[in-house]
């Protein structure tokens, strides 16, 4: 239950690159740019009073490792299923690599 806000965070996280994303993809429709850039900005606004909730539980170091590190994570799968960027192997071992540490991190 003590993870909830941080997997909540993590998700408005990565909804706040999207947007971000979505903006500079739109230069050329200032209506369309400016209307992500503002959603991204909620998003992270949201990310940020989730992630300050969760560190009343969460010790930092920990909450840090997992925040950062599945925001990147769900950011490789956004960016390959939804805007069709590319999978190297060098991408892939570091998911791994990202996923190793952060067990490493959050174990006692």
């Amino acid at each position: 239950m003590k993870y909830i806000f941080l997997y909540s965070s993590i998700l408005f996280n990565i909804l706040t690159n999207v947007g971000f994303n979505l903006s500079a993809m739109n230069d050329g429709v200032p209506f369309k740019k400016w209307g992500y850039l503002a959603l991204g900005l909620v998003f992270g606004l949201i990310n940020s009073v989730l992630f300050t909730e969760c560190l009343k539980e969460i010790p930092l170091q920990v909450a840090s490792a997992i925040f950062f590190s599945l925001t990147i994570v769900g950011l490789f799968l956004i960016a390959h299923f939804g805007f069709g960027e590319q999978v190297t192997p060098l991408r892939v071992a570091g998911i791994f690599v990202i996923t190793a540490g952060v067990v490493m991190v959050s174990l006692k």
